[in-house]
C-alpha cells in the first residue's frame, strides 16, 4: 500500500522545558478533510502558575525522504484577536515507527525550543492504512 493511501489521524507533541514547564499539543483528524485540517487544542504548564490553554494552534511540519517529520513550527495564539503568537520549533533526534493493524505510527523524538525555552519531547502521527 502507497503511504499516500494512508490518513492522518491524529497529531500530538509533548514538551518538556529545561524550567519544569510542560506544552502539549493535540489533535484529531475530522472525517472529511485532510491533514492539516484538524483542530489543534495546546495547552502550557509553567512550574509556578496554572495551565493556558490556547485560542489557536499551528503546526507546520517538514518532512525528510521517507517521509520522517524532521522539522517541525508551532505558533500559538492566546488571543487571535490582539496581541502576538507564542513561537517556537523543533529539530529531529531520533524516530521509531509502529504497525498495528489498520494503523501506522510514527513517534520522533525532538530538541525544542519556544520563545527561547529549551526543551525535549516527542511528536507523533498516527495514520491509518485505508
Amino acid at each position: 500500500m502507497s503511504r499516500d493511501a494512508e490518513r492522518v489521524i491524529r497529531r500530538s507533541i509533548g514538551i518538556v522545558f529545561d524550567d519544569g514547564g510542560l506544552l502539549t499539543l493535540s489533535g484529531t483528524a475530522p472525517t472529511q478533510g485532510g491533514h492539516g485540517d484538524e483542530p489543534l487544542l495546546a495547552v502550557l504548564c509553567d512550574p509556578d502558575a496554572a495551565p493556558v490553554a490556547f485560542e489557536e494552534a499551528l503546526l507546520s511540519t517538514e518532512y525528510d525522504e521517507a517521509g520522517v517529520q524532521r522539522r517541525a513550527t508551532l505558533e500559538l495564539w492566546l488571543d487571535t484577536e490582539e496581541g502576538r503568537p507564542i513561537r517556537g520549533g523543533g529539530t529531529l533526534i531520533s524516530a521509531v515507527e509502529v504497525e498495528m493493524e489498520g494503523l501506522r505510527t510514527r513517534i520522533a523524538f525532538f530538541r525544542w525550543s519556544v520563545e527561547g525555552r529549551e526543551g525535549l519531547g516527542h511528536y507523533e502521527i498516527a495514520r491509518a492504512r485505508d
